[in-house]
């Protein structure tokens, strides 16, 4: 490890060369992540080709990425990140850059492909904390990813929006661009080149998922994710119901800025948490942070209260996913621990799909408050498999 010290603060953490350099070169390489939905939309819109196109080369992208992602970490537990990451992220990019060229029923398996091959920076990066920083600043630093992490979703779309101006395709091509430079320059980490897996004698063919606890672990996230990947859908059904429909953006921009706060907040304490007895509760208070919302009418005037509400939202989801950081950390048997982290986002991107698939049927069938009380019911049962993975711990 690096140092022998814990950092002062959260962010003593970011003057570390080593450190600012691996959350960084991520974070850029993770862009696409909140790039490619937003590109696809508009490039489909673009080419007149309608919303019907744009969903299934969304649907094509978020399955792979879904598929592809545990199966890349586990070849990384077997041989090292550079050839994985660098391999991957040429071809991710490629096919983005090609996705514009190839018409629509190539668009999907094109679309397809830049999913299964999107580069597992993300949980590489999670293997590699624990060998670059003391034990005391691992959850610190997991806490600032996290936090981070909701950059992603912020600058991601801002991109795809200056870069449409060059054509419709511009998103496109700015994320395989944009991607393809975060890949190479994380791959060029020498905590990355160097980074080993961990020797194992025999490999059981569950992988990640062979422990049971783990495999609770991702049935909450993947209700976490329902819970979150209703939100967006829920935002702009109310702002188009209160009367301004361009409040959507403000509304999950909030939803973002809370989840920002917690993040940082959180970061200059998690070490003093024991994520064991304190995750299913956090998992209660997410819920309860979105069930506000569901009495908020949808009148005008009402935006401030909403915005509001909106951060409040977003308050808890780093500090849960910090803590399930570290029990990953702490259940992922040897030799699986980047695929242990790539299955938690696979949980939770499969979750979030659903929660935005049953939102959008729920605003048809019922209202926007019925979008809100699922997400707080989907959170209390994603509560329920999180108790007692780590004993008293």
């Amino acid at each position: 490890m690096s140092g022998t010290t814990t950092a002062s603060s959260p962010f003593a953490l970011l003057r570390r060369p080593t450190v600012a350099r691996l959350l960084a070169s991520s974070l850029l390489g993770r862009l696409p992540t909140g790039m490619v939905p937003v590109a696809l939309v508009l490039f489909s819109r673009g080419s007149d080709v309608g919303y019907g196109v744009a969903g299934l080369f969304a649907a094509a992208y978020t399955a792979g990425s879904a598929i592809g992602g545990p199966v890349l970490a586990r070849w990384m537990d077997r041989t090292g990140q550079t050839r994985v990451i660098v391999g991957a992220g040429v071809l991710c990019s490629i096919a983005l850059a090609l996705l514009p060229m190839v018409g629509t029923v190539g668009g999907i398996v094109v679309a397809a492909v830049a999913g299964v091959a999107t580069p597992p920076v993300e949980p590489g990066l999670r293997a590699i904390w624990p060998t670059v920083l003391p034990a005391p600043d691992v959850p610190r630093i997991y806490a600032l990813d996290a936090a981070s992490q909701e950059l992603v979703f912020v600058a991601g779309p801002l991109l795809v929006l200056v870069a449409t101006t060059f054509g419709p395709a511009g998103g496109l091509y700015a994320a395989a661009a944009i991607g393809l430079l975060g890949t190479l320059w994380f791959a060029s980490a020498p905590s990355s080149r160097t980074w080993r897996p961990e020797e194992v004698e025999e490999r059981h063919w569950a992988g990640a998922l062979r422990p049971a606890r783990l495999r609770r672990v991702y049935v909450g996230m993947l209700l976490v994710g329902l819970t979150v990947g209703t939100f967006p859908v829920a935002a702009a059904a109310f702002a188009e119901a209160a009367g301004d429909r361009g409040w959507a953006t403000w509304l999950v921009a909030a939803n973002a800025a809370g989840a920002l706060i917690g993040g940082v907040w959180f970061s200059s304490r998690s070490e003093r948490v024991s994520p064991g007895p304190v995750l299913p509760w956090l998992l209660c208070a997410l819920g309860f942070g979105y069930l506000p919302l569901t009495f908020v009418p949808t009148t005008s005037g009402v935006f401030p209260l909403a915005l509001a509400l909106s951060v409040v939202s977003g308050l808890f989801l780093p500090l849960i996913i910090t803590l399930v950081f570290l029990v990953i950390d702490r259940l992922a048997p040897a030799g699986t621990v980047t695929e242990a982290f790539a299955w938690l986002i696979t949980a939770f991107l499969v979750g979030s799909s659903i929660g935005a698939a049953v939102a959008g049927a729920l605003v048809a069938a019922a209202s926007v408050a019925a979008v809100f009380v699922l997400a707080w019911v989907a959170s209390l049962l994603g509560a329920v498999p999180m108790f007692r993975l780590l004993g008293d711990r």
